[in-house]
């Protein structure tokens, strides 16, 4: 066996062990949303492997009864529903900047790399920064009650994509082959911006892929409960 593919394979399973094998919520549990992703039923394009693993990191989850967690649950489960993806090309239509296309084309070409096996909220909260009048400044979240939940969902799966590390690196190495910079700071304080910096390339290791994403999906479930029972009410919730 090539040496590299075998050490991938002992990383793959150093990290899958943080999920697999740990008690579980029965299927039953679940939101119906996820029901339908482990039968492969619903609106929704993800593979096998990925059903499976997200099923997983779902029904650990739910077996810690963490705070909202059925709302944690239902939310992000009906985040990789086809509907909720982008539009890219009617993002493209409504950037009216250089600056804002420059985004839209690094947000798409970050799809071209994840597709539907992440939430629609890894490529929303993003573009969300980018098709604003003031895309300089940062955008805050939890400022409008009426979009709370949204709040909620697009907090959670950005931080998630930033606690995984190797997925946070490569995203950030897709949007500087782009010219731009993605910048997130305490209170959910975010923005994309055009760079100086030199571009630089940190790839994602095919082997342990599906294992980061599993971690991902798992990380966006707990920042959904924690972050909403631990933040100030100042800040909506």
């Amino acid at each position: 066996m090539n040496t590299a593919l075998k050490t991938s394979s002992h990383q793959y399973a150093d990290i899958a062990r943080i999920i697999h094998g740990k008690p579980a919520a029965s299927l039953s549990k679940l939101p119906a949303i996820w029901q339908a992703i482990a039968q492969g039923a619903g609106n929704t394009l993800l593979s096998e492997l990925a059903r499976h693993d997200y099923v997983e990191a779902a029904q650990l989850f739910r077996h810690h009864g963490t705070p909202l967690a059925m709302e944690a649950l239902d939310a992000i489960g009906h985040d990789f529903d086809r509907a909720a993806y982008p539009d890219f090309g009617s993002a493209l239509q409504s950037a009216g900047t250089d600056a804002a296309q420059m985004a839209v084309r690094g947000v798409q070409a970050l799809f071209d790399e994840f597709g539907y096996a992440v939430p629609a909220s890894f490529y929303n909260v993003i573009l969300a920064t980018a098709l604003r009048d003031d895309a300089e400044v940062l955008m805050d979240m939890f400022k409008d009650k009426k979009q709370l939940l949204r709040d909620r969902l697009w907090d959670a799966v950005l931080h998630a994509m930033l606690l995984v590390t190797p997925i946070g690196l490569h995203v950030q190495s897709v949007l500087s082959q782009h010219g731009l910079r993605f910048t997130h700071v305490m209170n959910c304080g975010c923005n994309i911006a055009p760079s100086a910096d030199v571009p630089f390339s940190i790839g994602l290791d095919a082997v342990l892929k599906p294992a980061y994403l599993q971690n991902l999906l798992a990380a966006a479930f707990e920042q959904y409960g924690v972050n909403a029972t631990t933040a100030r009410s100042g800040r909506g919730f």
